[in-house]
This record gives structure tokens, sequence and C-alpha cells, in this order.
């Protein structure tokens, strides 16, 4: 049997607003491990820009948690969202700005000496549970950046 025009509208929408609050998250700087199991399936695995890999939503949280204390701030901006489902399957496309600053630099006068920001891609496939979609794999593919980076390698 076909979905329907509004089944597949719902999924896309519940699709987006999780893949949103994940994002908000980050920015929010909570890492609380439970709502992080709300996101991702247990073997999920995350992609970062440089190809290093962390699975599980424990690792996932603690991992965000450490890259995240150097920065004072950050701002996600997520557009052109594009999803595909197919059964319990779903393939995300998103473009991504995100904005850092820097803890150490509060005294930069210039924002580009106190923070980065990098443009990129994201890919995501999702799965769903009986508890709703949960983030299986997510990819972010920076497209460029410019700023200030410290001693983190642009690849990061």
């Amino acid at each position: 049997m076909q979905p329907s025009d509004l089944d597949q509208w719902l999924d896309s929408q519940r699709i987006v607003r999780l893949v949103t609050t994940y994002f908000r998250l980050l920015d929010e700087q909570d890492f609380d491990e439970w709502r992080f199991h709300e996101i991702f399936h247990d073997d999920a695995t995350i992609v970062r820009p440089d190809g290093s890999e962390t699975i599980g939503p424990h690792h996932i949280a603690a991992s965000h948690a450490r890259n995240f204390a150097r920065f004072e701030s950050s701002q996600h901006l997520l557009t052109g969202h594009d999803v595909q489902v197919t059964g319990d399957i779903a393939d995300l496309r998103f473009n991504l700005v995100a904005i850092h600053l820097w803890k150490d630099r509060p005294e930069a006068a210039d924002l580009n000496d106190r923070a980065f920001t990098a443009g990129g891609v994201v890919t995501a496939r999702l799965t769903r549970l009986p508890e709703g979609w949960r983030i299986t794999q997510l990819q972010n593919r920076v497209v460029w950046r410019t700023g200030y980076f410290g001693d983190m390698k642009p690849s990061q």
C-alpha cells in the first residue's frame, strides 16, 4: 500500500524536527545522553568532516561535550531539507552554516579573529522504530570555511 501524501509530509516534518532538535542541542550545549538516545539509533555513526567516526549516542554526546567546551557559543543554520522516505528508511540532505565563537578569544574585536564559520552539506540516513525516527548515520561535508581556527585543523 502506498503511503498517502499526508503520511509522507508527516514523516518529512518529523525527520526535519528531529535533526533540528539535534543541532539545537549543540547550540545550547545540552549534551545529556538521554536526549541523544531520543535522536540517534543505538549504533548510529557520526562522520565528521575529517572522516573520523563516532558511534553510539553515549559516545556522540560525550564527544560533542568535549569538542564544544572550547566554544563560547555556536549557531547552526539548517536549510534546504530534502527528505526521501522509502518504507521505514529515510535519506536526508540539507545545507548547514555553522558559526563557532572561541571561549579563549573574547578580546578580539574582529569577528574573524574570534570565530570561524563553515558551510557545508549534511547527509543522513534514518530508520523508523516503534518509538519514532532515529538517525543511523549523519555526515557533514564542509564546502567552505572562514575565520580563525586556533589550534584546530581546518578538517575537523
